[in-house]
């Protein structure tokens, strides 16, 4: 009889969850962002593995400055340090929004934060296809 109050208490918090993070879904243009959001994530990751694969040695190429040239190399496990960023700041904007997202002044607030995701991972991308050009064109 013990296990159906420990039950209990898992099921509750399962839905107190489900509720808290369907705020922000429920809002209108997150659909919009949050899918913006994963199609840019997939193909984040995508280039981090293709450039993995592509990889013959040991170092990347993983900054180019103009004035200088390369000013950064690492290994082929750092590449998966950029789409993992984009990852944590969408995850951070995520829950900033659900936690902000029950006053009626935060709508806006909700829309800098999943635009800011959204450019976040716009120019991830285009970093990690310049990444892509300077180690193997």
């Amino acid at each position: 009889m013990a296990y159906s109050g420990l039950y209990a208490r898992f099921y509750d918090s399962l839905q107190k969850i489900g509720h808290f993070f369907a705020r922000a879904v429920k809002f209108a243009p997150a659909k919009f962002y949050l899918g913006g959001i994963f199609l840019l994530q997939i193909l984040a990751w995508w280039q981090a593995i293709n450039i993995k694969h592509k990889s013959a040695s040991d170092w990347l190429v993983l900054h180019y400055n103009i004035d200088f040239g390369v000013d950064l190399l690492g290994t082929e496990q750092k590449i998966f340090l950029f789409p993992l960023f984009g990852l944590l700041i969408f995850i951070l904007n995520f829950l900033i929004t659900t936690l902000t997202l029950h006053r009626q002044e935060s709508k806006v607030l909700a829309h800098l934060l999943y635009a800011s995701g959204l450019f976040f991972n716009v120019f991830l991308n285009l970093a990690l296809f310049s990444l892509f050009l300077f180690n193997f064109q």
